[in-house]
């Protein structure tokens, strides 16, 4: 009989929570882990980078067309690129589908394509691209080159393949289209990174290697993944209950 009394007693308790959550009174699951995320962004990368209000009410603007605009039936977290040569940022964000609204978790320095430098540099695309297992992500094996570059970040770092997209960049008033194969990736640690924050790739989107592993251990963008246990998955990871599957990227100084 005790041990039947504890059971109704939790029970009731779990009613309550409930109650007391839907009414308002309480934070919501869905809040808490908006939380838990935004601590965690802050331990991890940090958030010294300011932006103008205007600014940042801009791009979630752009951020909830998109989104808007692709069959998203549930909420979910997502990332938003920033091409701009004067930005040169990435948005980790929570978009509530319920109230059209977003939310963001932390935001860090990036680097785009640049296609100002010769060979095959390019822009960085412009779109919304869907992270599924039809572009298998995988890892990089930390390998130097000649110059001792590590191009896709230390041994074991995410890379996310978003497929090949089309790109371009203008050569004597004249633009050159190419497709690419639109990455995310960590850059060198010890020379890339030091360069995050101006475009500097050949089209993909270089990241930091902290917030490579957050994206990674979290699952902000694994959806997909997830649903099929997908290998590139590590073991120890702590998937999100709102796992997204959206890159987007824009660009300010259009």
């Amino acid at each position: 009989m005790l041990r039947t009394g504890k059971i109704l007693v939790l029970i009731l308790l779990l009613l309550v929570f409930s109650v007391r959550e839907l009414s308002g009174e309480y934070p919501s699951l869905r809040d808490k882990e908006i939380e838990m995320l935004q601590e965690e962004f802050i331990k991890r990368i940090g958030n010294t980078i300011e932006v103008e209000l205007n600014y940042q009410n801009e791009i979630f603007q752009d951020a909830l067309k998109r989104l808007l605009a692709v069959p998203i039936n549930e909420s979910q977290y997502f990332l938003y690129v920033d091409r701009s040569p004067k930005r040169q940022l990435i948005f980790v964000c929570f978009f509530d589908k319920e109230n059209k609204e977003i939310i963001e978790i932390g935001r860090d320095k990036v680097s785009t394509g640049n296609p100002q430098r010769k060979g095959d540099y390019f822009f960085t695309p412009t779109g919304i691209f869907r992270n599924t297992i039809e572009n298998p992500d995988y890892r990089a094996l930390g390998t130097k080159n000649e110059q001792g570059w590590r191009g896709l970040g230390e041994k074991g770092s995410r890379v996310w393949d978003f497929g090949w997209q089309r790109s371009y960049k203008i050569v004597n008033n004249v633009k050159m289209f190419i497709d690419i194969r639109l990455l995310l990736h960590a850059t060198d640690p010890d020379f890339g990174e030091q360069r995050l924050g101006n475009p500097d790739s050949k089209g993909c989107i270089r990241i930091s290697g902290e917030l490579n592993e957050f994206l990674d251990h979290f699952g902000i963008i694994d959806k997909d993944y997830e649903k099929h246990k997908y290998w590139s998955l590590k073991k120890d990871r702590e998937p999100v209950f709102y796992q997204g599957e959206y890159l987007l990227v824009g660009d300010s100084s259009e």
